[in-house]
């Protein structure tokens, strides 16, 4: 499963909107940019059910505001390596020694690929 998350100190930069225009409309603009979303570009749309608002979003500008936290991103993260390490000392899945957060997750990965591999 992937998870997304916002870069935060982007958040309070991003505008939530409660319209729904299609691609050229003049009133289709970018929740971070405030630029318009051309006819036939596809923004990235993000709902949020509780006000039944969304985010709007260039694909470019996506890029600068939503960080991808997926398995297959973490084998940067000097974790994921731990855990590939703590697999091969025979540690078990949950020794894992960190607390909630993206270096459990990526210990977690580290782990689960190194017992994948053998």
């Amino acid at each position: 499963m992937t998870t997304f998350h916002f870069v935060p100190e982007k958040v309070h930069l991003l505008t939530w909107f409660n319209d729904l225009p299609v691609s050229g409309d003049p009133l289709c603009i970018c929740s971070f940019c405030g630029k318009l979303i051309a006819e036939g570009e596809i923004p990235l749309r993000i709902f949020r059910s509780q006000d039944n608002t969304e985010l709007r979003l260039h694909i470019a500008c996506a890029e600068q505001v939503i960080v991808e936290m997926a398995p297959k991103s973490y084998a940067d993260h000097p974790a994921f390596q731990l855990g590939r390490d703590a697999y091969g000392m025979n540690a078990r899945r949950g020794a894992n020694p960190y607390g909630a957060g993206v270096n459990r997750s990526a210990w977690f990965a580290g782990w689960d690929d190194a017992w994948a591999k053998r």
